[in-house]
């Protein structure tokens, strides 16, 4: 992997990704502390009645779960963004190494493979999770 800042991000670009994954991140931790707070004490359920009830419940709950991994392993993917920022990783493809366009890390500023990798990636996983780094 290459060890150098990506030349075809200004700082000031390379400030304002800073400041969209500092913001991705608050709002996730936030998200992650409500569903565990929802999964911890559920609201309105006082006591099940019944089998339908009981179903209920348990959907909702397992609702809350899918909810609280994906926001997890989204979080984890923008842990990792700032660590490919700190090593001068950020911003190229972990696959091929190439720079991964501008507009892409607008919209994602943790995505970690460009549009080719990871469009390969989706085909290869159509019911996979999104892609994390290991």
């Amino acid at each position: 992997m290459a060890t150098v800042q990506t030349p075809s991000i200004t700082d000031a670009q390379r400030g304002e990704l800073r400041q969209l994954l500092d913001r991705r991140e608050a709002d996730l931790r936030a998200g992650i502390r409500l569903l565990r707070e929802a999964l911890a004490a559920p609201a309105g359920v006082a006591e099940v009645r019944d089998s339908v009830e009981d179903g209920d419940a348990r959907a909702a709950s397992s609702t809350e779960l899918t909810q609280l991994r994906r926001l997890e392993d989204e979080l984890h993917a923008v842990l990792h963004a700032r660590d490919r920022m700190r090593s001068g990783d950020y911003g190229r493809c972990e696959e091929c190494d190439e720079p991964i366009p501008l507009g892409r890390l607008q919209a994602r500023p943790e995505a970690r493979l460009c549009l080719q990798h990871e469009e390969a990636w989706e085909k290869a996983h159509p019911q996979g999770a999104p892609v994390q780094a290991t």
